[in-house]
């Protein structure tokens, strides 16, 4: 007679009721801890909560701790607000006017604190923006990238700097050079410095190394002729030249187009500050290629995309306003309040140009016309998002620990 299989039994866990918060989005701040910069769910990952304290100003935070370490912390803990002793709803309204054109005198102003205090906030933002880029910007498909330069100073104008500052000092004109994305209006790689070959390579470095393995995006952008030189030395093919005769030293490595590697540039003439005349040249690449690229798409050789977005970072910033007195007075800071408003308008700004029309429209509340559009940022274009994000999820976002 064949015995009766027993039922099988539930899981046993531990005494107390289940976790309920979630802790898959935090992971252990104590460097010295092996869970530390991992994410749930994950083996080495266990944190639960820890209750609640209260702040001076009447809010309440959420504790947490690591079962690994056995250590506690707060929910600000790798954020922009640990230890500010300031409500955070403040800190988020007086980053969202930055953000939005607001001057620095003028955020103060609003949110009743002294100047200095908002460049201290202005630092760890900016900062903890860089961050957020750079880790979520990774493997990214782009078919185009235009380039382009972004005209500001620090304190000074160019020919007002002394012999002395313009050898010690970063002040002076200033160059904002920029890569542009067209199709998910995104820009993967931006870099503050002057007017030469170098910034050039290093702006091209960093989008090097932001794209996925293999990709060659289309790189256009007017005549400047550091570019050139720059894209062949960054993405092109590293060869060793044979040596003429027997005797000397061997030639110098040199880079040569690889294949698929195909760069075009606008030349624009004008006459009294008006565009009178518009011409393309096909530097690397072949011109029915470039042209077969580009039609899929409905465009010509242009770089009007990045001029655009240039605009946007003139209305965005308050720095780069023109005549006013909003101008940076170091270049550290002009550098914070870029990479905040970056990625205020990756993450938290939807682009009228990539809504995408609804199947079926939805109805909403009262007499109001339906909603027909599906609004996205140019990080959920991309595919880095798959949401619109907040000012607050955007400075609580815990980047991952590097290895």
């Amino acid at each position: 007679m064949q015995e009766a299989e027993e039922p099988e039994q539930p899981e046993k866990r531990g005494a107390g009721r289940p976790r309920e918060i979630p802790t898959d989005h935090l992971s252990c701040p104590n460097e010295a801890c092996s869970s530390c910069g991992v994410f749930g769910p994950h083996p080495d990952h266990d944190i639960i909560g820890a209750g609640t304290y209260p702040t001076s100003w009447g809010e309440r935070r959420q504790l947490y701790e690591c079962k690994v370490c056995e250590q506690t912390f707060s929910e600000t803990a790798g954020t922009p607000f640990h230890h500010l002793k300031t409500p955070k709803r403040k800190v988020i309204r007086a980053h969202k006017g930055l953000a939005e054109g607001l001057g620095v005198r003028a955020t103060a102003r609003v949110n009743d604190v002294d100047k200095d205090t908002i460049l201290r906030w202005l630092k760890r933002t900016g900062q903890h923006c860089q961050q957020v880029s750079e880790c979520l910007m990774q493997g990214l498909e782009l078919t185009q990238a235009q380039m382009d330069e972004l005209w500001t100073f620090v304190r000074k104008k160019q020919r007002q700097l002394s012999e002395w500052e313009k050898e010690h000092t970063q002040q002076g004109d200033t160059w904002i050079w920029t890569i542009f994305d067209p199709v998910h209006k995104l820009v993967p790689a931006m870099l503050i410095g002057k007017r030469t070959e170098e910034e050039a390579k290093g702006v091209l470095r960093q989008l090097r190394d932001r794209l996925a393995e293999g990709v060659l995006p289309l790189f256009t952008s007017d005549s400047l002729v550091h570019y050139a030189k720059a894209i062949l030395h960054v993405f092109g093919k590293w060869i060793q030249p044979e040596r003429k005769g027997d005797r000397g030293c061997f030639p110098k490595p040199r880079p040569v187009a690889q294949e698929g590697l195909e760069y075009a540039t606008v030349h624009k003439e004008r006459e009294k500050g008006h565009v009178v005349s518009v011409t393309t040249e096909v530097i690397y690449g072949k011109w029915d290629d470039i042209r077969a690229r580009l039609e899929e798409l409905g465009q010509t050789i242009n770089t009007s995309y990045v001029e655009r977005e240039n605009l946007t970072l003139r209305h965005l910033t308050s720095r780069l306003h023109r005549k006013t007195l909003c101008f940076s007075k170091k270049r550290e800071y002009l550098e914070y309040h870029l990479h905040l408003v970056l990625a205020y308008y990756h993450f938290v700004l939807y682009h009228s140009s990539l809504r995408e029309r609804l199947p079926e429209p939805i109805p909403t509340r009262g007499d109001g016309s339906p909603k027909i559009w599906r609004q996205q940022t140019p990080a959920m274009s991309a595919g880095l998002t798959d949401h619109k994000w907040s000012m607050e999820e955007l400075l609580m976002y815990r980047v991952p620990a590097g290895p």
